[in-house]
């Protein structure tokens, strides 16, 4: 299917705030799209890896459009500033739907490892549009229809790790999430207040869209074993297991792939599909 590209197209006012769109030339119906964040520790990373990515694979050959945005690094713009550039992506691209051949009704946020987390934190804090806004695009809503999550983390607290993991190992890059200088901090009342509101699993509610996690590491049981690294604890699929939970107590669709259960082939764009119906 021919393609139309779009690359380096500003979506706000920070140097960091482009995106690239992949549009698959749909000619009959406006297509549905999904709005893909990278991966990177919050420090490091760029919008092109979604290239070489299944998603975009999958995506395309199914009519769905994909774009994929940088955002701010926290080296020098903190939480809530990689979320807040995830909200104005979604707006962005709602935005400019009608111009994109894209249905805006029916859009999806995805994201691998910390864009993950940008993706879901926003599928899951639901719509921050300003309808007062002076600024068309804060006007838009920034609500999703379905989540896609590669190796997503689910929390920013550290203290989502209790009961499940005793190791040695805090997530990396956290003090810079938060701008603090010491491990001390993270434990005073408002830094703790802080960690919740950073925390997309805060935000579950019936509301929720139907989500769709998948992991490179196997699930066996409930825990985090002590002796893995920081980086597979931080990608370990105890992550979406635990957003599960909480989506299976509300009767919401959820699928949770791992290495003990991997992906079917083109059961992403099936699920995105599905979800838009």
């Amino acid at each position: 299917m021919p393609t139309t590209q779009l690359r380096d197209i500003a979506y706000g006012p920070h140097e960091r705030n482009v995106l690239d769109a992949y549009l698959p030339g749909n000619t009959e119906t406006p297509s549905p799209a999904v709005i893909y964040f990278h991966g990177g520790g919050y420090v490091n990373g760029d919008k092109r890896a979604v290239l070489s990515s299944k998603l975009m694979e999958e995506c395309l050959t199914a009519g769905i459009s994909l774009i994929s945005a940088n955002y701010r690094f926290i080296t020098t713009s903190p939480f809530p500033a990689p979320m807040d550039d995830g909200t104005r992506a979604i707006q962005f691209v709602r935005h400019m739907a009608k111009e994109w051949h894209i249905d805006a009704s029916r859009i999806a946020s995805s994201g691998g490892s910390a864009g993950g987390h940008v993706a879901l934190w926003n599928a899951l804090k639901g719509d921050r549009s300003k309808p007062d806004s002076a600024d068309p695009v804060e006007r838009q809503s920034s609500a999703v229809s379905a989540f896609v999550g590669f190796v997503t983390q689910v929390s920013k607290d550290q203290r989502f790790y209790k009961d499940i993991y005793e190791g040695p190992h805090i997530q990396p890059n956290l003090l810079l999430y938060y701008g603090l200088g010491s491990l001390d901090e993270l434990n005073e009342p408002d830094n703790l207040k802080l960690a919740e509101r950073a925390s997309a699993i805060t935000y579950m509610s019936a509301d929720a869209p139907p989500a769709l996690m998948t992991y490179d590491l196997p699930l066996v049981g409930p825990y985090i074993p002590k002796e893995m690294t920081v980086g597979e604890v931080i990608h370990h699929p105890i992550h979406g297991y635990m957003l599960k939970q909480k989506y299976d107590e509300l009767g919401k669709r959820f699928v949770l792939r791992h290495e003990g259960d991997p992906l079917r082939e083109g059961e992403i764009a099936q699920f995105l599909l599905d979800s838009f119906a």
